[in-house]
């Protein structure tokens, strides 16, 4: 790649979006506009709130004791005493009513707070005076509206009144019974909150920073990207662009720095208004006065300098994230129109990813910080709290995952600058039929990649609603149960091979392959264990598995008639259901018009992901890592039964350790083998040589099983290279 070009290639479409008023307005003038706005909005709305007063209406006043006082001299408003200062008690103003009139009826008082008349009515039963001599509890009803808010406010504050009011009450009773002080409250809670300032002031940012941060990034990266490269083929300028010297992966990366550019302004700029918006708010809420404008004051004060600074270094890789993906996306689009249709999804996507980091109890760990968005919107809130000691611990796991996710993008976008077909596409009318008849009677050999996804998202969404459907008839884990969520993908797959391919049989890798690699599988399996089984123990280690899944998984276990009916459950019907699907139809779509090496690896995250779904998240590393091993082995030998092989071994192994382990033990061997029985992990000289060999074979198989071979089924397209 000569940067000579790149660098042109980024002069030229950096000065081409600084001419469109459209985007300088997004990326430089929305940001600026946008937080002031809503923070004058927010503290204007907040100030009408606070400042108005709010009308409770109370039936029958005159049956309240004169000591110790609930209402006011005038009668007009509750005692000043019973408020932090006299600013909160002129927020609520009081209405006597008489009992005798239409207040004394419960429908009238209901109707009354629904309508508005009041906030909230307070009715003072007749005999209040007889119960407190007799000292008796008294039941004081109280009519307010949940559901409308100033309502709900008054009814809480009135509470608070009424509860200060009672110890009031209860102190008179104590000096009349002449009791000790602290008699009626033996203990009184003193709360000491651990919170640093920061941690306050980062409370409401931590909440609302990350969603606005990472919206505002993908927002200043997608409309650039459509303008460079649909608004390009609209304009008729593409041609022009790739007969130049610029190679077309010079063209993607100028392109991609261009709209990482505007997507890291309009970031940045994003972070500088909220800081000031901040600063101001707190300032004004200061001017409101009392404890509860200190608090905040304090909650609405901007992230430090520090946090700052971690947060700028940890938008840029997401930002090359989302500028790679609008990029790939803008590509695909035939115009500017079209290039618009792909931003729904898009929020769609991503709206989850953020959405995961608002519920309760979800924090920042090893798995977090691997999924794409989510990682960085946890990371960004524990620096906007001031939670230095998990920042520091993940910023690493965070921020290499998010430039792998986009140098993988990048790659995309590259890939999709190389076809013609793409940078070229005009514009079409959708008629089904047409579609329906050209779908099975021009089918090929091979699925699209297309369709490997479709595939992939019925298998998905299968598994899904029989999950769904055991939890509501409360069917548990069972034999039966496994054996059906493997069933399901089965058929999909193979259904799609036989109407959608011409060449089922090569779509789904049907073939007897050489001998060398099933024995070359089961080598595998015996170097690559001691490994899976350490990557096992540090996965559960750091996500334990609940007590309850434990039992369930045993309660299965013990149910099986024998070993035979657990090993053909667990590892036999698992390994072709899940080759077939994964190393068979799956792959062989990802093969098409792209990289093998890339088709592997997305079928192994694809593979890493189901388990996810199906059994236990802690099986994601392993099942992704022998993912790649397995469609490599699919795809040397053009076959499944190697896959199977290995894929069986593996699972059938980890179903009759325990009963291995036994037998080890009872003639000596299981101290010389492993080192912790009880868990299956191995010496670590085994597990060195475990890893030697499996390096080696795997190397074998990447870069020196290539020999010219015939294949066994006829081939459309020339041999895909790794």
């Amino acid at each position: 790649m000569r940067w000579s070009n790149l660098l042109t290639i980024f002069r030229r479409e950096v000065l081409d979006q600084l001419r469109d008023r459209r985007t300088l307005f997004m990326i430089f003038i929305f940001p600026i506009l946008l937080y002031p706005i809503i923070g004058a909005g927010v503290l204007q709305f907040a100030a009408a709130l606070q400042e108005k007063p709010r009308i409770v209406v109370i039936v029958g006043a005159e049956h309240l004791p004169k000591e110790p006082a609930l209402l006011n001299e005038k009668g007009d408003g509750f005692n000043p005493a019973l408020f932090d200062s006299p600013a909160e008690a002129q927020r609520l103003l009081v209405q006597q009513e008489s009992e005798t009139g239409p207040w004394g009826k419960p429908v009238y008082r209901e109707q009354a707070v629904r309508s508005g008349e009041g906030a909230a009515v307070m009715v003072i039963p007749t005999d209040l005076p007889e119960q407190f001599r007799q000292k008796n509890d008294v039941a004081i009803p109280i009519h307010y509206k949940s559901v409308d808010e100033p309502s709900q406010i008054t009814y809480l504050r009135l509470r608070e009144v009424l509860d200060r009011w009672k110890r009031g009450i209860v102190e008179v009773r104590r000096q009349e019974d002449r009791l000790p002080a602290g008699y009626a409250q033996p203990i009184e809670v003193k709360a000491l909150d651990a919170a640093t300032a920061q941690e306050v002031g980062g409370s409401v940012w931590g909440r609302i920073f990350p969603f606005l941060l990472v919206m505002m990034s993908l927002t200043g990266a997608f409309y650039p990207a459509v303008d460079l490269c649909a608004g390009e083929k609209e304009r008729g300028t593409m041609e022009t662009l790739l007969i130049s010297p610029a190679s077309r992966a010079e063209i993607v990366v100028g392109k991609f720095l261009c709209v990482l550019l505007a997507s890291v302004t309009t970031a940045v700029l994003n972070l500088a208004s909220m800081g000031l918006t901040g600063l101001q708010m707190a300032q004004r809420a200061t001017s409101f006065g009392g404890v509860p404008a200190r608090h905040a004051a304090s909650a609405l004060a901007p992230p430090t300098l520090q946090s700052t600074f971690w947060m700028i270094i940890l938008l840029i890789p997401l930002a090359a994230f989302f500028s790679a993906v609008c990029v790939a996306l803008a590509v695909l689009a035939r115009s500017m129109k079209e290039g618009q249709y792909y931003m729904t999804p898009l929020y769609l996507v991503c709206l989850p990813l953020i959405f995961l980091t608002l519920a309760p109890g979800i924090e920042l760990n090893l798995f977090y910080s691997i999924v794409p968005v989510t990682g960085v919107a946890l990371l960004l809130r524990a620096l906007i709290v001031g939670d230095y000691a998990t920042a520091v611990r993940f910023f690493l796991p965070v921020l290499v995952p998010t430039v792998v996710y986009a140098w993988i993008a990048l790659r995309w976008a590259i890939d999709q600058f190389q076809s013609e077909e793409v940078l070229f596409r005009e514009s079409e009318r959708f008629n089904l039929g047409h579609w329906f008849r050209h779908l099975f009677r021009d089918r090929e050999p091979t699925p699209t990649g297309a369709q490997a996804l479709l595939c992939f998202s019925l298998i998905l969404t299968a598994s899904w609603f029989l999950l769904q459907y055991m939890a509501a008839q409360g069917i548990g884990i069972s034999l039966a149960a496994v054996a059906a969520g493997q069933f399901l993908i089965l058929i999909p797959p193979v259904i799609m091979a036989v109407m959608l391919t011409s060449a089922p049989g090569k779509t789904l890798r049907l073939a007897w392959p050489e001998p060398r690699y099933l024995g070359l599988a089961a080598v595998m399996f015996v170097a690559l264990n001691p490994l899976v089984n350490e990557l096992g123990w540090l996965v559960t280690w750091l996500f334990p598995l609940s007590s309850a899944l434990k039992e369930s998984l045993g309660k299965v276990m013990e149910h099986a008639p024998n070993v035979w009916v657990s090993v053909l459950v667990f590892a036999l019907i698992p390994a072709v259901c899940e080759e077939v699907a994964f190393r068979g139809f799956v792959l062989s779509g990802l093969e098409r018009h792209r990289r093998t090496r890339s088709a592997i690896f997305l079928s192994a995250l694809m593979f890493g992901f189901l388990h996810v779904l199906l059994s236990l998240f802690q099986q994601l590393f392993n099942a992704t890592l022998l993912g790649v091993f397995l469609g490599l082995l699919a795809v040397r030998s053009r076959s499944l039964l190697p896959g199977i092989v290995f894929h069986a071994l593996n699972n059938g192994f980890a179903v009759v350790s325990g009963s291995w382990i036994a037998g080890l033990r009872s003639v000596g061997l299981a101290d010389w083998i492993y080192r912790n029985p009880d868990e299956g992990l191995y010496h670590k000289f085994w597990v060195g040589i475990g890893v030697v060999v499996a390096a080696a074979l795997f190397h074998y198989l990447w870069k020196l099983d290539r020999p010219d071979r015939v294949s066994r089924w006829p081939e459309s397209e020339s041999e895909s290279t790794i």
